[in-house]
């Protein structure tokens, strides 16, 4: 069956000026699912203002990692589930691989062993963007949202700010190519 869709997950989508919603202002979108059942994608550039170490303290899980490193803010849906976004290392069979280096996971095993690996390289979101079935088609037919290629170095950038300047930049310049 041939999907009528003109997105391919892994990318990204920068939110138009237009996309006034403040689920989704000014912000720079990963997309790591996209299928007839809709799309999942997490939010590059919203950190949390909650720490690794306090989301382990009341989960009751063991942190061995930097003191500053924050959650991000995935989206607004079920903002109690954590995604992860992990640059190098092996992912399983039900991991999403996005690229020669980072990969999607959704398992808590995995997480666990992140924590307490403070060499490891990888990103917690709290919740997740999510679209119905030709939704995320529609907003981007409506100008919502532009989308990018997958570009790594957006990907973990450790500091968010201007990443949305730089991605919508990015975005106006390919449409003039």
């Amino acid at each position: 069956m041939i999907l009528p869709m003109n997105l391919m997950a892994p990318c990204l989508l920068v939110a138009s000026p237009l996309l006034l919603d403040p689920n989704f202002l000014h912000t720079l979108v990963l997309v790591v699912e996209h299928d007839e059942n809709g799309a999942m994608g997490v939010i590059l550039n919203r950190p949390l203002p909650l720490t690794l170490k306090q989301i382990c303290t009341e989960s009751h899980l063991d942190y061995a990692g930097e003191e500053g490193l924050t959650a991000w803010r995935g989206g607004p849906v079920d903002p109690q589930r954590g995604i992860i976004l992990v640059r190098g290392g092996l992912p399983s069979p039900e991991d999403l691989v996005l690229d020669f280096t980072d990969f999607v996971s959704f398992r808590k095993d995995l997480l666990e062993s992140l924590l307490l690996d403070p060499r490891a390289t990888y990103r917690l979101f709290l919740g997740y963007s999510g679209w119905g079935p030709g939704q995320l088609e529609a907003e981007m037919e409506e100008g919502a949202w532009l989308k990018l290629p997958l570009d790594p170095k957006w990907v973990m950038r450790p500091e968010p700010k201007g990443l949305w300047q730089e991605a919508i930049e990015a975005a106006a310049k390919g449409r003039e190519d």
